[in-house]
């Protein structure tokens, strides 16, 4: 408890501090038209993610140096971008060399198809928790049950880390969440916060595999990002049948769509993918077959998803008659 307390009074004081740093040398984010807010706001304020994982590997010996390099590298390139946008090329391969680094990927002994494979995914993965963080609340609160789970996990199931490093981050969410999870928020993550916080649920999750007594793979314990994995991915699926572009900005996910189009309130949303979330991984502990459960909650997702924008769809089509 006296750690946990510690570690958010550290962290709170310094997004305090970020937020003089980033008024002074103008770092906000102006509205677009790609954009759900309206007003000017401070960026970048989920740098608290990673200085929650450097505050953890400072006092606790250099614990996780690789995944503490990895992270560093994200962070100085993603934040370079939220302040100046940086080429695309370069945000890809840092990615891809944050992944190796982070996880130490080695490039012996395994076929090359499951490296690339391994690097696809988490590269996607880390994409995709950036594509969602485009609403007040959407991070901090998906995030709280996600990490909330792991913590769940290390404590009542199977101890697969150190659960102070859980603490630290549980402790950055509610930091950034107090600022952030409001109907006018006070800051933004910023690429620097969401691609962070996408390599910080990677580690968990990777950590708690590899703790598993059964060593066959299994894409069940996805289950626990399944939502957001879900909207990122459909979408993508979506524009790409439509033949659009599914490289270029958008705003066509479906939570952008409840906010934009239908006018739902950003936190009613942002709390609505949270406890989405949890109820599904509430059940994941319930079942037996993990992998049946994943493909059911798949399907549930996926007719969800179609059906949502084939109603909208219909409703736009008749007000356009009308």
């Amino acid at each position: 408890m006296l750690y946990s307390l510690i570690a958010f009074v550290v962290l709170l004081a310094l997004e305090l501090l970020y937020f003089v740093v980033a008024r002074r040398f103008h770092v906000v984010d102006r509205p677009n038209e790609r954009s759900s807010h309206k007003k000017v706001t401070l960026r970048g304020a989920g740098v608290v993610f990673y200085l929650a994982v450097l505050l953890y590997s400072l006092t606790h010996g250099m614990a996780f140096y690789h995944f503490l390099i990895g992270a560093s590298l994200l962070a100085v390139v993603c934040y370079a971008d939220d302040v100046r946008d940086v080429p695309s090329w370069l945000r890809m391969l840092t990615q891809l060399a944050a992944l190796i680094v982070a996880f130490y990927i080695p490039v012996q002994g395994i076929e090359l198809w499951k490296i690339l494979l391994i690097i696809i995914v988490f590269t996607g993965i880390l994409n995709i928790f950036n594509f969602l963080d485009g609403i007040n609340g959407m991070l901090a609160a998906y995030s709280l049950v996600v990490i909330g789970t792991f913590g769940y996990i290390d404590l009542f199931h199977i101890h697969f880390i150190d659960f102070e490093f859980i603490v630290t981050v549980f402790a950055s969410i509610l930091v950034f969440g107090f600022f952030n999870f409001r109907n006018h928020a006070r800051c933004f993550s910023g690429d620097v916060g969401s691609v962070v916080m996408g390599l910080i649920v990677l580690f968990l999750l990777v950590s708690y595999v590899k703790a598993m007594p059964s060593a066959s793979p299994s894409v069940s314990y996805l289950t626990f990002i399944i939502v957001f994995l879900a909207d990122g991915g459909l979408t993508l699926l979506k524009r790409y049948l439509n033949g659009r572009n599914v490289f270029q900005p958008h705003r066509e996910h479906l939570y952008e769509t409840l906010v934009n189009e239908l006018h739902v309130p950003h936190l009613r949303v942002a709390v609505s993918y949270a406890l989405l979330q949890l109820l599904i991984n509430v059940g994941f502990f319930l079942v037996a077959d993990k992998n049946l459960y994943i493909f059911v909650c798949m399907v549930f997702l996926v007719l969800f998803y179609g059906l949502f924008f084939f109603y909208l769809n219909r409703k736009m089509e008749k007000g356009l008659k009308v």
